[in-house]
């Protein structure tokens, strides 16, 4: 498959394989019921403000529950008018960064912060995304369900905490993908770690996998980055490029806020809808989520990624 180059650009507004470091429950999922509840909540919120508009506390949880539902245009506005009313609060400073697509803050990571994360919207273009559907299509009977490793590096099937179906390394269309994906990561990595004030580094071991959701699929919380794969797995990207219009709901990018302890209830986290052609970087160590995906019974139907997980000796890391 030939690749169009296609623009790099970076945008805030907008995975895990074979050895999440651990497990936990699912967060709330998007839709019906929970999206209801946090629809009501903006809008008391909102009125809230409408009376009190220099409300910290309400200004903050607006942008924490806008991260939630995945408006972060909308959670960007609430940290900017919240850091208006209080310019010394890191936490909001540190998340309109994130956000905002600008660099980290120089001080020390806050109490109470977000998870940083960049999104770059056309990573992949539409024609490239179509010839690697394609492919991968084509290569439907050769999918295998998805292991978990262990510290060991012992694989294992737990289909209570991970339900997807991806191919091997070693397939022909891997290969390809892994040819011109990674020279793609190479291009767009100094300005990422800029953007997550990681020093630069020399890349290393850099593991790619295909991978689809189909339906009822999902990755409950984990982490791709342990102490054994500290040095394997520093920034871990996801490549969304499932059929367009989208053929299902579901199978968000939940990245929880640090603090969360893993098998404790969900807290605070941003939420990252499935872009195709777009694709978003996080720290390793980030504690992160797939919800379940709802679709047709069709093959091509489901959540189609290609997941990376770049590797080498960072001096920094911002968790």
């Amino acid at each position: 498959m030939t690749v169009g180059p296609g623009p790099a650009r970076l945008s805030a507004v907008d995975s895990a394989p074979d050895g999440g470091a651990g497990v936990a429950g699912h967060a709330p999922p998007r839709g019906g019921d929970a999206e209801e509840l946090f629809d009501k909540a903006a809008v008391t919120l909102r009125r809230l403000l409408a009376v009190e508009p220099r409300n910290a506390a309400a200004l903050a949880r607006l942008g924490e529950l806008e991260r939630r539902r995945g408006d972060f245009a909308a959670a960007l506005t609430a940290y900017r008018r919240l850091l208006a009313v209080a310019p010394n609060d890191a936490a909001a400073a540190w998340a309109v960064a994130v956000l905002g697509g600008d660099r980290l803050p120089e001080a020390s990571p806050p109490a109470g912060r977000i998870v940083p994360f960049v999104r770059m919207t056309d990573f992949l273009p539409p024609a490239s995304c179509d010839r690697l559907l394609r492919d991968v299509l084509a290569a439907r009977g050769r999918f295998a369900q998805a292991t978990l490793r262990r510290k060991n590096a012992e694989t294992f099937l737990n289909r209570e905490a991970r339900n997807a179906l991806v191919l091997d390394k070693d397939e022909p269309v891997t290969r390809d993908v892994r040819s011109w994906f990674l020279p793609k990561l190479r291009a767009v990595l100094p300005e990422v770690l800029w953007r997550l004030r990681m020093d630069d580094f020399d890349v290393g071991h850099t593991p790619v996998e295909v991978t689809v959701h189909l339906h009822g699929d999902f990755f409950v919380a984990h982490r791709d980055k342990s102490r054994e794969s500290a040095r394997h797995r520093i920034v871990s990207c996801v490549l969304f490029f499932h059929r367009e219009p989208k053929p299902f709901v579901g199978g968000d990018l939940l990245l929880h806020d640090p603090g969360r302890a893993e098998g404790s209830p969900a807290g605070a986290f941003s939420r990252i809808e499935p872009l195709r052609g777009g694709i978003v970087f996080f720290p390793g160590d980030c504690l992160h989520e797939i919800t379940p995906v709802a679709c047709g019974a069709e093959f091509g139907d489901g959540r189609f990624t290609v997941n990376g997980w770049i590797g080498g000796v960072p001096a920094l890391s911002v968790e």
